[in-house]
């Protein structure tokens, strides 16, 4: 499996994903794409993280799902969602295979949920839960801190937010 992902990474020109990245509502998604949703949040959460909690939940049936496949579409190299809470936008489940890490593809998911829910006059102000290992990516990506951090699935996380405006 790392093969494939890996050359199809190098593939692609100048690392530019934001053409094959697609953004679906839950109700869009083909039974294999809701496959290799579920295939790499278990290989990035459960397998390499160790993570205990369910991976799949109710917000994944309201959610939008972004993601970008593999050449033959039978992994996804990067996957994340986002959905609405309470009246807040919630990006969350930001995975990128091992293989296709460090080339900007998790970046580019960001920019497209971006791009999409500004389009789509949804939002105007985008929030997560980073993990704590991650919050220097996000912060480089325009987010900033909102309260303490705190404890989620066992592992320690920041709140942060981003104003699209």
């Amino acid at each position: 499996m790392e093969r494939i992902l890996s050359s199809t990474v190098k593939k692609r020109q100048k690392n530019d994903f934001s053409k094959e990245i697609q953004v679906k509502h839950f109700n869009e998604l083909s039974a294999r794409e809701v496959f290799c949703l579920s295939r790499i949040r278990d290989d990035v959460f459960v397998a390499e993280q160790e993570i205990t909690v369910p991976e799949l939940d109710d917000q994944d049936l309201s959610a939008y799902h972004v993601f970008l496949l593999n050449e033959d579409q039978s992994n996804a190299l990067a996957a994340a969602r986002f959905f609405s809470e309470e009246g807040r936008f919630y990006i969350g489940r930001v995975a990128v295979q091992k293989t296709a890490r460090h080339r900007g593809i998790a970046s580019q998911l960001l920019g497209a949920i971006e791009n999409y829910v500004l389009a789509n006059s949804l939002t105007k102000e985008l929030y997560l839960h980073a993990q704590a290992n991650a919050r220097d990516f996000y912060l480089a990506n325009g987010y900033h801190d909102v309260g303490p951090v705190f404890m989620e699935a066992g592992i320690p996380h920041q709140m942060m937010a981003k104003s699209l405006a």
